[in-house]
């Protein structure tokens, strides 16, 4: 039998929700759940120094207090979906190793849509996951 569990990483933005919106509709017709996934990025480009840990602990807090806004926002009872706000250095490497993880059938995800030296110096969360992800991507435009 196969998976019908979605991924849907979710970063509060009008692109994730537009994913969250498709993945809502796909599940629904495949009598699937879902798996609403934040990562709270702990990459820094500068040494952090004593008393950081509290940093983290506060977006940890807020990115949980967000996820449980938006689920009530979006009406969704535990039967349809469960949630997971996690840390790490690389958003992709999470979501890929959480779709493993979880057996998910499909990442529903959404994309900022960043060209030019905007991806180039940010890079893309979505591209990575395509290619580290085992499962299939969907890419979502808001």
């Amino acid at each position: 039998m196969a998976s019908k569990t979605y991924l849907v990483p979710v970063d509060f933005s009008q692109g994730s929700e537009a994913a969250l919106n498709s993945a809502l509709r796909i599940a629904k017709e495949h009598h699937g759940k879902l798996l609403l996934l934040h990562v709270v990025s702990t990459a820094f480009t500068f040494p952090l120094e004593t008393g950081f840990a509290e940093v983290f602990d506060a977006l940890e807090k807020n990115a949980r207090q967000s996820m449980a806004k938006l689920i009530k926002r979006k009406r969704l009872k535990p039967r349809q979906c469960r949630s997971l706000v996690v840390t790490g250095v690389n958003a992709a490497d999470v979501i890929a190793a959480a779709a493993k993880k979880s057996r998910a059938a499909m990442i529903i995800m959404g994309s900022h849509g960043k060209t030019g030296w905007q991806r180039f110096l940010l890079g893309s969360t979505a591209e990575r996951t395509l290619r580290y992800a085992q499962c299939p991507v969907l890419i979502v435009k808001k």
